[in-house]
């Protein structure tokens, strides 16, 4: 382990500067599984209830406006599954309420028992997560100062289709 430490630029510096640390490499996280293991489902509906989720939270964390809806299906944790990803985004939105709303969402989120991350620096944003029946929900949600653009993107669950259907859906190539 300590020729990659010292093989690394990054890890070796840090070792030369601070010798009192232990630094431990994990390897790498392994291969999703190939499948899920659980009965296919219809995308529709979940797309529905991905939507309806969405607006939900933007009604919650928001309450005004009529955003702009992007949605699209991602691949999911396992080969066989997909995951929906939708995409609020509502422009000319002022500094002050942009980031009023990003202050008020950590403390409605977890109540709603989202785990919350705000980054102390870049963009404006928050994530938060929460586990689902395949793979946690996630959530960024976030305000773009130069674009004055207040932006929501929630991404579902793994949802279950089989191996096939999951690369249709998300143009993955067999």
């Amino acid at each position: 382990m300590s020729d990659q430490i010292d093989g690394d630029p990054f890890w070796s510096e840090v070792r030369r500067r601070h010798p009192d640390l232990d630094i431990v490499l994990l390897p790498p996280e392994p291969a999703n599984p190939s499948e899920s293991g659980l009965p296919s489902r219809d995308p529709a509906p979940f797309a529905r209830m991905q939507l309806a989720d969405a607006d939900e939270l933007w009604a919650s964390l928001v309450g005004h406006g009529m955003p702009r809806p992007e949605a699209m299906w991602i691949p999911g944790p396992t080969a066989d599954s997909v995951r929906h990803s939708i995409t609020l985004t509502l422009d000319d939105v002022a500094d002050t309420t942009g980031i009023g709303h990003l202050r008020d969402a950590a403390d409605r989120l977890s109540a709603d028992d989202w785990h919350v991350f705000i980054p102390p620096t870049g963009m404006p944003r928050l994530t938060a997560d929460r586990p689902g029946e395949l793979g946690d929900e996630a959530l960024l949600f976030g305000y773009a100062p130069l674009q004055r653009r207040l932006f929501l993107r929630l991404t579902s669950t793994g949802l279950p289709l089989g191996i096939r259907r999951a690369q249709e859906m998300t143009g993955a190539a067999a």
